[in-house]
């Protein structure tokens, strides 16, 4: 069980998304000594979501999903295309289970999720919250203060550069462990959920 995921949407490798998450996973484990892991959906083979059940999937779909499942807290990171995140991103969103119908099990719910986007310019800063938070609402998690941006002038081969962006990352990291803490250790939080 992992303590903290990143989760890399991006299917380039190398990936300024993936660098941007480590970063944050890496202040994570230092301050923290928690167990961190980074699921980059690019060295992944995932099926294409079908509103099949999730015992249903198998190889590296099964397996990205048990990592979800099985993890307490999260980074998640996307590119920008379009003004929205990833498609793979999405495909693996609409494969993790809500506690319904699809599964017993709801591994976002009530669960700190911090977020990170990387774009080419500033232009889409607002992606973080205007795309990824209507999803994390749909999921009942917490989302992690307002998330981190990174444009293509934050990166120099591949890596995080600014250190204000770098700065914010390891905050990032940071907080999503409190977060996560906080919400393990109230009476409401942690069984607050998707409304619907």
């Amino acid at each position: 069980m992992s303590d903290l995921l990143g989760i890399a949407g991006s299917v380039s490798n190398p990936s300024k998304t993936r660098s941007a998450v480590e970063v944050a996973l890496r202040a994570a484990s230092k301050t923290y000594g928690v167990d961190t892991e980074i699921l980059h959906l690019a060295e992944y083979d995932l099926q294409t979501a079908d509103g099949r059940k999730l015992d249903a999937y198998t190889g590296d779909t099964a397996r990205a999903l048990e990592r979800i499942i099985n993890s307490k807290s999260y980074i998640i990171g996307t590119p920008v295309y379009r003004g929205s995140y990833s498609g793979v991103l999405k495909n693996l969103f609409d494969m993790i289970p809500r506690g319904m119908w699809q599964a017993e099990v709801a591994p976002l719910a009530d669960k700190a999720v911090g977020l990170v986007v990387t774009g080419a310019t500033a232009h889409h800063f607002l992606s973080v919250s205007q795309e990824l938070g209507p999803v994390l609402s749909f999921f009942g998690s917490y989302p992690v203060g307002s998330g981190v941006y990174g444009e293509s002038a934050d990166f120099e081969d591949y890596e995080v550069v600014n250190t204000e962006v770098q700065t914010r990352l390891q905050n990032l990291g940071k907080a999503t462990i409190e977060l996560s803490r906080a919400i393990d250790e109230s009476d409401y939080l942690r069984d607050f959920g998707p409304q619907f």
